[in-house]
């Protein structure tokens, strides 16, 4: 009796177990409800689960579930120090560890490992072997599955290269290549790599150099588009290069750039910032966004970080006048949004003392990153005390680390 019943219960799991299979509305809602991790472990159960997790479709469900950036890397390197990488976790009560420890095609007589791009949970990387030379690797790391590929070289030397990807339009990547052209040398070029065709193609025709346009840092995708400054981007699907009209963001001033400076410009969850200051009360953040359309700005934030420098007052420069845009040492790393309106946060760092969490909400802060006096004090003991003064982070030398199910 003990042995039919098990039998029973044996054969009622596996009925239960085809019936999930087969029925493709229950397991999507059974796999929506799942982490980042376990569904990229289950994307290994099946082809058909693998296509139905990868499929924009279940992408654009699982929004209500997406986590937005969870913590950022920062990303440092001189002329005479080998590039330097840490993760900060954006959780207060529980940090999360650090995604990886080291870089998967890292080997032990490796040439400089540098982050590009962040990209909805993609990393750009590249190896230099050397500084004077066109002679680099790029490759396209997911930190979440730490698994990645080495892109094909495309024609010509490398000038820089962007990452494009967009999970809730395609499960594809596109990686935009800036070189110089082979046919004619005084000239760039445009090539184009999809993920899908895994090829490189040549893209319109070659154009003058511009010195405006290096494809190296501080690039920014949005909205099918990659944003070269707040003024200028390639757009995708016309592949071209556009220029837009610069902000207004002085109601209605002649731009002045002896009065006015825009300190960010970056995405975050789907949505396009620039942060704007007047030299006459630099602890003003004026936050715009970008209206989904494209067309315009408008301002969504107004914060004033006065409380910020009490609390840290060693930011001050003195020695400065007090309209100087340097007078404070503190830089805008990221806008980060979250799921709700009252989740967004600030991410800044006051170099040599901390990172820090600024809540737009309650208008609060909070470390997330103690270089002062803290657990990490030794980032600068990494660096000479020389190089140590000028380790500052910035909004192109940090990148999001986002959750992501890509799987190759």
């Amino acid at each position: 009796m003990p042995h039919s019943r098990k039998k029973t219960i044996t054969s009622r799991s596996i009925f239960s177990a085809n019936v999930v299979f087969s029925n493709e509305g229950l397991l999507t809602e059974i796999l929506l409800r799942l982490p980042v991790k376990s569904l990229v472990q289950c994307k290994c159960i099946s082809k058909k689960w693998r296509s139905l997790i990868s499929s924009p479709h279940f992408t654009r469900l699982r929004i209500p579930y997406f986590s937005p950036a969870r913590g950022i890397f920062l990303y440092h390197s001189s002329f005479f120090t080998n590039p330097f990488h840490k993760f900060v976790s954006f959780n207060l009560e529980n940090p999360i560890p650090t995604p990886f420890l080291k870089f998967p095609f890292a080997q032990h007589d490796s040439p400089k490992i540098f982050i590009m791009q962040s990209c909805n949970g993609l990393l750009l990387c590249c190896t230099k072997h050397n500084p004077f030379t066109f002679n680099e690797d790029y490759y396209i790391f997911n930190p979440t599955t730490r698994q990645f590929i080495t892109l094909p070289r495309p024609g010509g030397d490398v000038i820089g290269m962007s990452l494009a990807f967009d999970p809730w339009k395609s499960p594809h990547y596109k990686v935009i290549c800036l070189r110089i052209s082979e046919l004619e040398p005084e000239n760039d070029q445009i090539e184009i790599y999809s993920s899908e065709s895994k090829k490189w193609r040549v893209s319109g025709p070659s154009f003058p150099k511009r010195y405006d346009i290096s494809f190296r840092h501080g690039l920014v995708y949005w909205n099918g588009a990659i944003y070269v400054s707040y003024i200028k981007r390639f757009n995708l699907e016309q592949e071209k290069f556009e220029i837009f009209p610069m902000p207004n963001c002085f109601d209605g001033q002649e731009w002045d750039k002896e009065d006015h400076r825009i300190i960010y410009f970056g995405e975050s969850y789907g949505y396009l910032h620039l942060i704007q200051v007047n030299r006459q009360k630099l602890t003003l953040y004026n936050i715009y966004e970008k209206k989904n359309d494209g067309t315009e700005w408008f301002l969504k934030y107004e914060v004033n970080v006065e409380d910020v420098v009490s609390g840290y007052p060693r930011m001050i420069r003195r020695y400065l006048e007090p309209t100087d845009f340097h007078y404070y040492a503190m830089a805008v790393v990221n806008v980060v949004r979250g799921e709700k309106e009252e989740d967004t946060f600030l991410v800044l760092h006051i170099p040599e003392l901390a990172i820090l969490r600024y809540n737009l909400a309650d208008k609060s802060f909070h470390m997330l990153c103690d270089f002062d006096r803290g657990q990490d004090k030794g980032i600068l003991e990494e660096f000479d005390e020389e190089l140590a003064v000028c380790l500052h982070f910035h909004s192109s030398s940090t990148y999001q680390y986002i959750e992501s199910t890509y799987y190759w």
